[in-house]
């Protein structure tokens, strides 16, 4: 119970703080839409949103539908008609986050208790808490937390047991596609479901019905979970395709600031951000957890938890833009195998200092638990607003100490900044007050020494991000950047744009 609590608070701590993020708007819209016409289409096309997000796309489709469902469930509840009217029924959606994301921790718990017992159980429950991903995604009314409840679910469906179900594989099949119907990069879990037959020895006849049988059962729930999920993607499928397209050239192009300037992959911007928000002992422990597994011959658990992280942790390792929500579904499958090799290293250490193992694991626990606590701790701070209010009063100080300048606020993500200040200058304007924007990635690393040999630029006050040892992700893009305050008088030389 106290781990509810705790799982709990932090994901509901100031989720009703005016905090945002761009997504949220699509939820927002396309549920009104829904809930105001009558018409359950999730087509994005049909919802009142911005020209970037009005066109035919039936992605979160399963997400969408489920959050209507919650707000009608909300809707019966007479007590809670003024919480629900607020805003459209914003809260109402984002709250549905915050309850999925502390469903998805005691689902953490439950399957690392089946694995390594209580103790692994309160490991991993306690570790799924505090990670910064999770935290994160509980705050928005986006699909993740949604998505990841139902790869924990198919992953438990899907648990090598002693006899054969169909009706298990079926579920996880069914649950699997429902996931689809909202990310089609959820498809990658097909396989899963078959992960239940795999004591099933399938030399023989009746192995091999069974086998064929389970595949027919697999292939039959991706279907019906789809179907259930997004009906009108079904009914619609050359729209939904063309959506799918859209999304696949989207993460194969260049999106600065996540996107890295020079490599082809974000192979690097994935590994610093897990370094910096987990930290090399929880990566070190998530690797021998896996290790541990193999060691005690206990693979087909370790199919079902270390699959599908490597698979979605190597299929992004490909892609050019990097969101780590992307991965977020299966952290909770790393947080049960880095609770696996701490009670594994805590073993090894006890046996040979002669000390309790439950001592050892509370103490690499601990230790393991210090960054990801402080950055989540840090992140909790953010949405609550208070720095967001004290970054507002520095720069209305600092304009007010400028009277009669032109006040700038740009990114150095590309040459275009820099272009239009040159512009300013070239058409005689004068003296610009310019707030620079840095979300601690490669672009504006480039980019802002080339800022600073071009222009008359006096540095007047910098505001650090609460973050800055984190590496590029969407802690900076949505929650706190690097702000940097220039007095800009002019062109230094006639420098051409930079590459």
């Amino acid at each position: 119970m106290l781990l509810v609590i705790v799982a709990f608070g932090f994901r509901s701590a100031h989720y009703s703080e005016n905090y945002g993020h761009p997504d949220e708007t699509i939820t927002v819209e396309v549920v009104g839409h829904m809930r105001s016409s009558g018409d359950w289409d999730t087509n994005w096309a049909k919802a009142n949103l911005e020209p970037g997000f009005k066109y035919e796309q039936y992605n979160f489709a399963s997400y969408l539908h489920a959050t209507f469902g919650f707000y009608r469930l909300v809707k019966v509840i007479p007590a809670l008609d003024e919480w629900r009217s607020r805003d459209g029924g914003f809260w109402v959606y984002r709250f549905f986050s915050v309850a999925l994301a502390t469903l998805a921790v005691m689902q953490t718990w439950w399957l690392a208790r089946r694995i390594g017992g209580a103790r692994v159980g309160l490991a991993a429950g306690v570790l799924a808490t505090v990670l910064p991903g999770l935290v994160q995604d509980a705050h928005y009314a986006r699909p993740e937390a949604f998505v990841t409840v139902l790869t924990l679910a198919a992953v438990m469906l899907s648990f090598p047991r002693e006899t054969f179900s169909p009706w298990r594989v079926f579920g996880a099949a069914a649950v699997v596609g429902v996931a689809v119907a909202c990310k089609i990069s959820m498809l990658a879990l097909a396989w899963l479901p078959l992960v239940a037959l795999l004591p099933v020895e399938g030399g023989t006849a009746a192995g091999r019905r069974r086998w064929t049988w389970a595949v027919g059962l697999t292939l039959t729930g991706l279907i019906v979970g789809f179907a259930a999920g997004a009906p009108d993607a079904v009914a619609h499928l050359q729209i939904y395709a063309r959506g799918v397209l859209y999304l696949s050239q989207q993460y194969a192009g260049l999106h600065p600031p996540h996107s890295p300037l020079l490599d082809n992959t974000v192979t690097g911007l994935l590994t610093r951000y897990y370094m910096s928000t987990m930290g090399g002992l929880g990566l070190a422990a998530g690797l021998g957890g896996a290790m541990a597994l193999w060691w005690q011959q206990r693979r087909r658990e370790g199919v079902a938890l270390t699959g599908p992280v490597v698979l979605f942790v190597g299929y992004f390792c490909t892609r050019s833009v990097f969101f780590e929500r992307n991965l977020s579904h299966v952290l909770p499958l790393a947080c049960v195998l880095m609770a696996v090799g701490l009670a594994a290293g805590g073993s090894w250490i006890g046996r040979r200092c002669g000390v309790r193992a439950a001592w050892c694991l509370a103490g690499l626990l601990a230790l393991t638990l210090v960054r990801p606590t402080d950055i989540s701790l840090r992140l909790v701070n953010e949405f609550s607003g208070l720095p967001a209010k004290e970054r507002v009063a520095q720069m209305e100080k600092l304009r007010s100490a400028h009277p009669g300048l032109v006040w700038r606020e740009t990114d150095l993500l590309s040459n275009l900044a820099l272009d239009e200040m040159r512009q300013h200058f070239k058409d005689a304007g004068g003296a610009l007050l310019v707030r620079v924007i840095d979300y601690h990635d490669e672009w504006s690393a480039y980019h802002a020494p080339l800022f600073q040999t071009q222009f008359e630029a006096k540095l007047l006050v910098t505001a650090p991000s609460v973050f800055g040892d984190v590496g590029s992700c969407t802690l900076h893009t949505y929650g706190s950047w690097t702000d940097r305050f220039y007095l800009v008088k002019g062109v230094l030389k006639d420098a051409g744009a930079g590459k």
